[in-house]
């Protein structure tokens, strides 16, 4: 029922958009022919021809918004490329109206009404000169529906991006200080006091750190894969004091790379790794982070908890739908060996900057 429901809304539209256009097309020429002559538009076979002519040539033009919008489909994009779009509707333009215009009056004026296309060239030529400058504000009217629906668009794309953001942030702010993490950081804390000082000094130090550099990060929509991995390895040191030898960890990353991510995200997703899987003395949990061509991946072995923790997936959700927006690309999420693979597309503001 709602499907065809629509279709007889969007006939309806069509319908009277093509009324519409008749009724502007046939007032306009009616106009133009009392102007340059008052007494032929009171013969009833001068407004029969000319209403012909006048809806011929309007609905060929008001048609031009069929091909805008196949054009807008394919080749333009008013945010990213001005210029290069401005340059190919204009293009497109002057093509299109050249080949109506000069078609409409040739099959109307020579083929019907028998006049001699030179003759009429000499003797009405102002009125195509007229009609091209219809054309364009017609045109003109395309052009900026069309840029003010893409900027519309744009500017609520990044108002969903900014609350994305801060959802994410806030989620891996609020994981981080729930009752659970506190109590295994201030468990492991106290234990270090009694048996090696300096080491839980280390340790508050880079709780205290990994906590500002969270903080740090609210106004930020996206950083450097470098910082990023600085923060992720504050938290894995505090993990790996909380679970000794029970996991281990690789990074492998290219120093000074001029990848780009999401704040937390490479956080978050290790952080999914401890919260989902088993680790125990005779489970290790191993965990490898690399680059992969345009990916970050992130593996670990795959012991999966029997009873999940749990969690609203808020913020993970955002994250694939950010990277999405942002990349072209989905977040990959699988098993592989026994291995859990997570591959994240990494982010580069210049397309030279990319990794081969």
């Amino acid at each position: 029922m709602s499907n065809k429901r629509t279709n007889n809304i969007n006939r309806k539209r069509i319908v009277v958009r093509l009324v519409s256009a008749g009724i502007i097309s046939f007032s306009i020429g009616f106009i133009f022919m009392y102007l340059a002559c008052p007494s032929c538009s009171i013969k009833l076979s001068n407004i029969l021809y000319n209403g012909g002519y006048s809806l011929f040539l309007g609905y060929g033009l008001f048609s031009f918004g069929f091909v805008f919008a196949w054009i807008e489909n394919r080749y333009v994009s008013w945010i990213t490329k001005p210029v290069k779009s401005l340059l190919i509707v204009l293009l497109f333009s002057a093509l299109y109206s050249s080949v109506v215009i000069m078609g409409v009056n040739y099959i109307w004026h020579t083929l019907i009404g028998k006049m001699s296309f030179a003759h009429f060239i000499d003797q009405y030529g102002y009125v195509m000169w007229i009609e091209f400058i219809i054309f364009y504000f017609i045109a003109l009217w395309f052009y900026a529906r069309s840029f003010f629906f893409e900027w519309r668009t744009e500017v609520q794309n990044k108002e969903i991006l900014k609350r994305e953001a801060l959802q994410l942030q806030y989620e891996s702010l609020k994981t981080q200080v729930n009752p659970h993490f506190l109590f295994n950081s201030l468990n492991a804390l106290t234990s270090l006091i009694d048996i090696d000082t300096s080491s839980a000094k280390k340790f508050t130090v880079e709780l205290s750190a990994f906590y500002r550099d969270i903080l740090q990060l609210k106004d930020k929509e996206l950083i450097t894969l470098d910082e990023e991995l600085e923060i992720l390895k504050r938290y894995l040191y505090l993990q790996n004091i909380r679970f000794g030898e029970k996991f281990s960890f690789i990074i492998e990353a290219d120093a000074g790379s001029k990848a780009m991510v999401i704040p937390l995200s490479v956080q978050m997703l290790v952080e999914n790794v401890f919260k989902h899987n088993i680790i125990s003395g005779d489970q290790r949990l191993d965990i490898k982070i690399e680059m992969n061509h345009h990916d970050l991946v992130i593996s670990n072995t795959y012991l999966p908890k029997l009873s999940k923790e749990h969690s609203t997936g808020l913020g993970l959700s955002n994250l694939y739908e950010r990277i999405l927006y942002l990349t072209g690309k989905k977040l990959f999420f699988g098993v592989d060996n026994d291995k859990y693979i997570v591959k994240l597309p990494l982010i580069y503001l210049n397309d030279e900057d990319t990794v081969g």
